[in-house]
């Protein structure tokens, strides 16, 4: 009778360390988040925090979608350049405490370049005196419900204003004078 009980413990504990070896040995690497969950790229320029950043295109025109948290003790003037091309460069004042979000109420949005939506496109965000970082950010259409409403705006028009015209105006009619 105890043969069989000690028997049956073994087994148990062979059991246990057969289905747990596998933990005790490698990392779990469910403890670690190995890529963002989202559309986007992240990384830091500072304190800066540059969260989910994509480009949504259509046609010549892309729009960035990103969310920006800074943990400094001050605001954070951003300059953001596509393409490294300081032509194009957009500013973004990042305060400190609640995230500073780019999508439907706020828009950065860029004329004349052509993205193919599927691929990334380089875009460096720097501050101050900090050393800036580039980014491969993924390059989206509208086509996503999420991102239906982030389409890049076409550029506002300027609308012709007709040129006045000249009115004939009339010349005095002679009068006739009695005499």
């Amino acid at each position: 009778m105890k043969a069989r009980l000690a028997a049956s413990v073994v087994l148990a504990v062979g059991v246990v360390i057969g289905t747990a070896g596998c933990n005790m040995l490698a990392p779990q690497e469910t403890t670690r988040i190995l890529q963002s969950t989202s559309f986007g790229i992240e990384g830091d320029v500072g304190d800066v925090h540059i969260r989910n950043a994509y480009l949504v295109a259509k046609g010549e025109k892309m729009a960035l979608v990103a969310t920006f948290i800074n943990k400094g003790d001050s605001e954070a003037t951003l300059r953001i350049q596509p393409n490294a091309s300081a032509n194009d460069t957009k500013k973004l004042t990042v305060g400190t405490g609640a995230p500073t979000v780019i999508g439907p109420e706020q828009t950065l949005q860029w004329d004349d370049f052509k993205v193919a939506p599927g691929s990334l496109f380089p875009v460096f965000f720097s501050y101050g005196d900090k050393s800036g970082v580039t980014l491969d950010v993924p390059v989206l259409t509208g086509d996503f419900k999420i991102n239906s409403t982030l389409t890049p705006t076409p550029a506002p028009t300027a609308t012709e204003t007709p040129a006045p015209t000249e009115t004939a105006t009339p010349s005095p009619t002679p009068t006739a004078t009695a005499g």
